[in-house]
């Protein structure tokens, strides 16, 4: 998405969380589980034809749609609300960027904290242009403590898919830092698991709900791992499933 709200962009979110499937528990999911092998495929295969910035602006509309709703409900308005984003150096930080980018659009206050050496330029470009407040954790932890303590709500978007499990300085305390009365909304998968195991040994992030795309992974229809993924959300962004 461009900086600056258009009417365009607008119509395009409301019809991406339309099009969103919802799925409150297990037994709700009749979608399989991919592999992260299977799901690298199929983007690789997806973007043949669709531009990765159009996916990952997909992505980040069905983050911001779940974000909306649960700031709706508390603290009752999303004018003012407080969003601390955990970023990660990958495509899962630049999904949350995008996300953080759409919510500061939407009237929130949002504060991204980079949480790792590099980070998605684009989508930094684009979160910085929507006026979103940006802060190094790695070089001023406390503060970014602090903005993660203060807020209403925190998305996940340390790491994805592709991570080994467990979660590196600063992260890990800032993850401890969240506190428990806050609703966190992780993107794919809640940075720490496995993707393609249930296990959940690690440390990781327990998640509220799960925005996840294309198709569920193990770590979210497995346990013990489902028990920290929270509500899931299963996002159609345009890859084929296998």
């Amino acid at each position: 998405m461009s900086p600056g709200v258009t009417p365009s962009c607008l119509t395009r979110d409301r019809n991406a969380s339309l099009a969103t499937r919802r799925y409150a528990n297990l037994d709700d999911m009749p979608v399989p589980t991919m592999t992260v092998q299977q799901i690298r495929d199929a983007e690789a295969l997806a973007m043949q034809a669709v531009p990765e910035a159009e996916l990952m602006a997909r992505a980040a509309d069905a983050v911001a749609a779940e974000c909306e709703m649960i700031l709706a409900q508390d603290p009752g308005r999303l004018l003012g609300a407080r969003v601390a984003v955990l970023v990660g150096s990958g495509h899962n930080g630049g999904d949350a960027l995008l996300a953080a980018a759409r919510l500061r659009h939407r009237g929130a206050d949002v504060t991204a904290l980079l949480v790792a050496g590099g980070v998605h330029m684009a989508s930094l470009s684009e979160a910085r242009a929507a006026g979103v407040a940006v802060a190094d954790a790695v070089a001023d932890p406390g503060a970014a403590t602090d903005a993660v303590a203060a807020a209403h709500l925190v998305i996940d978007g340390i790491v994805g898919i592709g991570s080994a499990p467990g979660l590196r300085p600063p992260a890990d305390a800032l993850v401890a830092a969240i506190d428990s009365e806050t609703p966190v909304v992780s993107v794919d998968i809640p940075s720490g698991l496995d993707a393609d195991s249930g296990a959940a040994d690690a440390l990781h992030v327990r998640a509220t709900a799960t925005v996840t795309f294309t198709a569920p992974k193990a770590c979210l229809a497995e346990e013990p791992a489902r028990a920290s993924a929270g509500r899931v959300i299963v996002a159609d962004v345009g890859i084929v499933r296998a």
